[in-house]
């Protein structure tokens, strides 16, 4: 199809009907399954339209999985489709590829999913090599989000690759639940080899039942792919490679730093010792916030401002107001005033000369020394005399009255 380069052209053993969609090319086929374009049909009940009522195309396109004829046949493949799409619509839908439909009941039961639009993961990294740092993280948080609800929903996706990870608008998708099954499901049916081995868990070279695990580890391999360009244990022969995924450490070599240890702790030989979903998404919130601490702290090494630990801005003592200010020049010194001539002095007169005090008389009674000097009153000896004078007349003219009262 015009503007979708990864859309194969139909065959001659292709459908060109699934149920209520019509089949518009092959995306892509599995050990399992296939997985056809389409859109979905609906009737033209327009009594007013000009051709005949029939069929037209409405709504999106969508992606179709369909299982193979001969799994078909087999009541137990046919009863695991049957709890796998079930458990796939119990999946949130941020992160993956919504499911829309499901047909278990049909001669080829089926699974409709949203179509994204995008390139996947192997062919970014080809076209353009590998992914940036920023996003590179953003494909690690995506991917570990996506797994938390899948885990979450009680599946188990185990076929986890590059193939399967697309970048839509709205960033990185995990998509193909087609050979996803429920926690609760012990059989495994071995038709082939479920998973590829490039990608695959130590567990599932050694033929073990796969677990939440298992897509941990092909997190790992998801991550080291992006950032380097080639899978983390290369391509040998498999047997070589199924001996290097159980016994040798990944090539780490042009991660970067800041990820490498969640992405060695996803790739632990031993299933128990590597971290949950949940675990790994909050791990590259640690990862997200120690690189932003550092590159604020390299921001501020170049300016003149210095940072101080948190809480000893409250042992410094308080500086007085406008101590860190440059002090304000002081205004240049006025010129001298020219000097004002004197007024000619007038010569103080002479001091008076004090009069010797009088001798005491033989009869007075010496008055005690005064504890302090009392301040002399500037009038004269008359004056004060006349003074006494006048307040003592009152009390003359009333002796007549006073004699008569007493007698």
């Amino acid at each position: 199809m015009v503007g979708l380069p990864d859309v194969i052209p139909l065959g001659p053993g292709d459908p060109r009907r699934i149920g209520p969609y019509r089949v518009l090319g092959l995306l892509g086929k599995g050990g399992m399954s296939s997985v056809y374009l389409a859109r979905r049909l609906a009737e033209n009940t327009d009594p007013d339209a000009t051709s005949r009522p029939g069929r037209t195309e409405t709504g999106p396109l969508v992606a179709v999985k369909v299982i193979d004829e001969d799994l078909a046949q087999l009541p137990a493949f046919r009863e695991r489709f049957r709890r796998e799409a079930r458990a796939a619509r119990r999946v949130a839908r941020f992160c993956t590829a919504e499911v829309l439909d499901v047909d278990v009941a049909a001669r080829r039961p089926y699974l409709v999913t949203e179509f994204i639009d995008g390139p996947t993961l192997g062919t970014a990294v080809e076209q353009s090599g590998p992914l940036p740092p920023a996003e590179l993280e953003r494909l690690a948080v995506s991917v570990a989000s996506a797994l938390t609800a899948i885990h979450a929903a009680g599946v188990i996706h185990r076929d986890l690759k590059p193939g399967n990870i697309m970048l839509s608008r709205s960033g990185w998708r995990v998509i193909d639940f087609g050979i996803c099954r429920p926690l609760d499901d012990a059989t495994n049916i071995t038709i082939g080899r479920l998973g590829t081995p490039v990608f695959m868990a130590p567990e599932q070279a050694r033929d073990l039942p796969a677990t939440t695990a298992t897509d941990v580890h092909a997190w790992g391999a998801i991550v080291a792919f992006a950032a380097t360009g080639r899978p983390p244990f290369g391509e040998p022969s498999l047997m070589e490679l199924l001996r290097r995924v159980m016994h040798d450490p990944p090539d780490l070599t042009g991660l970067p730093a800041a990820l490498r240890p969640v992405v060695a702790r996803a790739f632990a030989k031993d299933p128990a010792r590597r971290p949950p979903a949940r675990e790994l998404l909050l791990g590259l919130m640690d990862v997200a916030a120690e690189a932003n601490a550092t590159a604020e702290a390299a921001e501020f090494d170049g300016e003149a401002t210095q940072r101080l630990p948190i809480g000893t801005a409250a042992l410094l003592p308080l500086a007085p107001p406008g101590a860190g200010r440059r002090p304000a020049p002081s205004p240049p010194p006025a010129p001298p005033a020219p000097p004002t001539p004197l007024a000619p002095q007038t010569p103080p007169a002479p001091p008076t000369p004090l009069a010797p005090p009088a001798p005491p008389a033989p009869w007075a009674t010496p008055e005690p020394p005064l504890q302090a000097q009392q301040p002399q009153d500037p009038r004269s000896t008359a004056a004060r005399l006349a003074d006494l004078a006048d307040r003592a007349r009152p009390w003359v003219r009333k002796l007549p009255d006073l004699r008569r009262h007493r007698s």
